[in-house]
């Protein structure tokens, strides 16, 4: 690249003169990585608040710098795609660190993903429904676990749950006795 690129390209980034830009790059042996540090360090340039390197910069952009030349505009619309399978991709990956765990007593039977428990639902609703009901009803327990995720509040609906079906299970004991 020459030597005039060069100072554009570090303008563009750093928003400072061409004077400024020059002489970062000739102190930097016109090297741009370099000369943004010798900005950073004399003080012309903000550093950033973290220390993150990025390695899509079409999706960790800044919103407020956007760009008239129609090819990079063409780069951003054609990236939707790309953020919405990354988001799929991260709801997935968090499905399969949330687990549940079907325990009797002490003893773990199983202990599933919660993508797999979400498939099964959406293909197999009518199976999976009984089978939780049939579960509670031989006082085997359900717990979600997450090292990420606080599952607190879903544990607490499923001990409920468990709870309510134990006294159901009393009264048609109670029912069988007396009737």
């Amino acid at each position: 690249m020459d030597k005039l690129k060069l100072v554009d390209k570090l303008r563009e980034k750093t928003n400072v003169s061409y004077e400024e830009a020059k002489t970062a790059l000739e102190n930097s042996d016109w090297d741009i990585l370099d000369a943004l540090l010798y900005l950073e360090g004399n003080g012309k340039v903000k550093r950033p608040s973290v220390n993150i390197f990025y390695t899509n910069e079409a999706r960790y952009s800044d919103k407020s710098e956007k760009s008239d030349k129609n090819e990079e505009n063409k780069y951003e619309k054609s990236n939707n795609f790309q953020g919405i399978f990354e988001a799929i991709c991260k709801y997935i990956d968090t499905c399969n660190n949330i687990f549940l765990e079907i325990k009797k007593k002490d003893r773990m039977f199983l202990k599933i993903p919660l993508t797999v428990i979400v498939i099964f639902s959406f293909f197999a609703f009518w199976m999976i429904i009984p089978l939780i009901v049939a579960l509670l009803f031989f006082d085997i327990e359900l717990y979600i676990y997450s090292k990420r995720v606080d599952t607190d509040k879903a544990n607490k609906i499923l001990q409920s749950i468990s709870n309510h079906v134990k006294i159901i299970k009393e009264k048609f004991k109670k029912a069988d006795k007396n009737g």
